[in-house]
């Protein structure tokens, strides 16, 4: 590679994100060394440097003729990544000024920057005939690349994709196929009108053809169809990819051990280069869950069947049930995504997921545990199980590090249901002196009265605590205590309240005299005391005022606080405000007209609730609660809590209704993975409260 003209360039007065550019030529040459550690070390500096965090410099543009000499060069080595450089400094998109702008108060030196991206663009765009004209080359590696460029980078879809499908015909090498595939897909779902139905019909006639003896390759033709023509997916969709499955482990067992050993000799030499980290921790991770490339497909299936839950419970149950644990660890783990995404059809998926605890591996009974935990409103019918998990486990675990066991895993998915069972095992581990766990008090609450039994040993642990003890301890050991409410507590958390002045200690003690209302009387006195001048910010003095509503009842000096928290513009001061208006019924009726303003201004959920628990008028927020059932899901919960409350006259919702119960996502589901993880609680709440609704709303016989 001759570099012809590199040194008549002046680097020096050109920048990267590092400062001058003079390095630049060094590592254009190291592109093409033959030396697979310096190719790995300069592209590393392309990235790190010239291509910072996506950026694009005047030293990036004149990089643009070398990096497109090194692709046309087949005596370089690794052009597919030169391609993913290009098609990175490219963009996904071509650049928007809007959003590339603004980012230096000099306005010429900001046209620079953005004509920086923009110019970058336009010149590989212009050439993306050239990335076309390679698609046949001998480069197996480059022509992997080159499909998805071409369907990134060219202007003429219909072309491309006429060039993609001829070179579908004689392709032989599998992994390239399956890029093209890809390729095709990504053209049909970009450009369904003009070509969705023309690339569906080619990747079904790819499906159906004796060249879709891949087994990896029928996976990848899968996920496309779904994405751009679902119409054209086989009804026994769920079938292929179960007998991919199958064909994967036979071909695992078979490789052995020898086979892996020998993957591993074949691997590049290691650099100090985040590119050489990046797969490290690839070759890592699929390691320690056994992963192979037909599980990333069936994940990218997942994904692309989006709402058609039917076929994806089928096809997890059918992962869950797989003999090899690679994929089952696989399944767990889109367990989790699906179930918090979607409404499940039946028990079956949870009772696969508990299944996996008893398999004897660890990873995959800690990856389990992780998962029920996040399910655990709709795994309750799995307790028996989660008991004889604890037995079985009660051994096999140090005070030091409990919560990570699989003890801990187990007491966790328990404690979420609110099985009593879970009691001792709890009170085992707080007595060892191991830490308190963040979850504490949650776990108390989902428990109830039995979790009574706790509080000597959660007393016991408070009391114990020393000066340098860890803040957290304390405050959740003080609300975990004021979700019990024991009379004996009340001076331990009293003292705490008095004792500490930090906000994480003493906003547990305040919410906990909350729990106890008037049972903590005798601390009325503090309190009023904190609410008129003991707190020097908003914040500390609104959570002593709802301390003081709940103990005494009294709104005398509560209401100004509100009142001035509901003025400012601190969104945290003024949402805590709004919950302890709502809190104080029609006491708070002459906050009425700035709730009302907050409503009708800035449309606040937050504002409507409490209008509607201060004054009761369903007339005056329905409508709000109407448009914002559609606008902000995630307000759907609190909403449904008052449309119950409203009765008959929440009729106007019941469409809104009906279409909740019917769909498969879950209320908060926006997006096609469904990652809501901490939100099917939410949800399950939700569904109560739209079934009390619809049984009280419906007319006679129409269910």
């Amino acid at each position: 590679m001759a570099f012809t003209g590199i040194d008549d360039i002046d680097w020096a007065s050109m920048v990267h994100a590092y400062g001058d550019a003079s390095d630049v030529p060094r590592l254009l040459r190291g592109l093409a060394s033959a030396d697979p550690e310096e190719r790995d070390i300069a592209l590393d500096g392309m990235y790190g440097a010239v291509h910072h965090q996506g950026d694009v410099y005047d030293s990036t543009v004149a990089c643009l003729p070398f990096l497109f000499d090194l692709v046309a060069d087949a005596s370089v080595a690794d052009r597919g990544s030169l391609v993913g450089l290009l098609c990175s400094i490219a963009g996904e998109e071509e650049p928007d000024p809007e959003e590339i702008g603004g980012l230096f108060e000099d306005e010429e030196e900001d046209a620079h920057w953005v004509g920086n991206f923009l110019t970058a663009s336009a010149t590989i765009r212009g050439r993306a005939g050239f990335f076309l004209d390679l698609l046949a080359d001998p480069d197996p590696g480059l022509r992997e690349v080159l499909p998805e460029a071409v369907v990134q980078l060219h202007d003429d879809p219909a072309r491309v994709l006429a060039a993609l499908r001829g070179r579908m015909a004689v392709e032989q090498a599998d992994v390239v196929v399956r890029s093209l595939v890809r390729a095709i897909g990504m053209l049909g779902t970009r450009h369904a009108q003009l070509l969705g139905a023309e690339a569906g019909a080619c990747l079904r006639e790819v499906l159906s053809s004796g060249g879709a003896a891949d087994p990896e390759l029928r996976l990848t033709v899968l996920a496309q169809l779904a994405r751009c023509a679902p119409e054209l997916l086989p009804e026994d969709c769920v079938d292929i990819a179960t007998e991919v499955m199958r064909i994967a482990y036979e071909a695992k067992r078979e490789r052995g051990s020898a086979a892996g050993e020998a993957a591993a000799s074949d691997q590049r030499p290691r650099t100090n280069t985040m590119l050489s980290h990046l797969r490290d921790l690839e070759a890592a991770h699929r390691a320690s869950i056994d992963a192979d490339l037909a599980d990333d497909l069936l994940e990218d299936l997942h994904d692309a069947l989006g709402d058609s839950t039917e076929q994806r419970f089928e096809l997890l149950h059918e992962q869950l049930y797989s003999p090899d644990w690679g994929q089952r660890m696989a399944a767990v783990q889109m367990s989790g995504q699906l179930l918090t995404g979607w409404r499940a059809p039946n028990d079956l998926t949870v009772a696969l997921l508990a299944r996996q605890l008893v398999e004897h591996e660890e990873r995959l009974s800690r990856a389990a545990l992780r998962e029920l935990g996040v399910v655990h409103p709709i795994a309750r019918f799995m307790a028996d199980v989660l008991e004889a998990a604890l037995v079985e486990w009660e051994d096999e675990w140090e005070p030091e590090d409990w919560e990570t066991s699989l003890f801990g895993g187990a007491i966790n998915v328990l404690a979420l249901q609110g099985d009593e069972r879970v009691v001792p095992y709890l009170a085992a581990v707080l007595e060892s002196g191991g830490p308190i766990p963040e979850d504490l008090s949650r776990w108390v609450g989902a428990i109830g009265p039995a979790a009574a039994r706790l509080a000597p040993v959660l007393q016991h642990r408070l009391a114990s605590l020393g000066p340098n003890d860890a803040r957290s301890d304390s405050s959740r050991l003080v609300a975990a205590l004021g979700r019990l409410r024991a009379a004996d507590s009340l001076p331990l958390i009293v003292r705490i309240l008095r004792d500490n002045h930090g906000a994480q200690t003493q906003w547990p003690a305040l919410r906990a005299l909350v729990r106890y209302g008037p049972a903590a009387a005798e601390v009325a006195p503090y309190l009023r005391d904190l609410v008129s001048d003991g707190y020097p910010t908003t914040s500390h003095r609104l959570k002593a005022a709802d301390a003081l509503r709940a103990v005494t009842g009294e709104t005398g000096l509560v209401l100004p606080v509100l009142r001035e928290a509901l003025a400012a513009d601190q969104q945290y001061d003024r949402n805590l405000a709004l919950r302890i208006a709502g809190s104080l019924g029609p006491q708070a009726t002459e906050l009425a007209p700035r709730l009302h303003e907050l409503m009708t201004d800035e449309g606040s959920m937050e504002a409507t609730i409490a209008l509607w628990k201060v004054r009761a008028e369903a007339a005056e927020v329905l409508p709000t609660f109407l448009a914002q059932w559609t606008a902000k899901p995630g307000t759907r919960p609190a909403t449904a809590t008052c449309l119950v409350e409203m009765g008959a006259e929440a009729l106007p919702a019941l469409p809104l209704i009906r279409e909740e119960l019917a769909a498969t996502r879950r209320h908060n589901n926006t997006g096609s993975r469904g990652i809501m993880r901490d939100a099917c609680a939410d949800d399950e709440a939700l569904l109560r409260r739209c079934r009390r609704i619809a049984a009280a709303l419906a007319p006679e016989g129409t269910g």
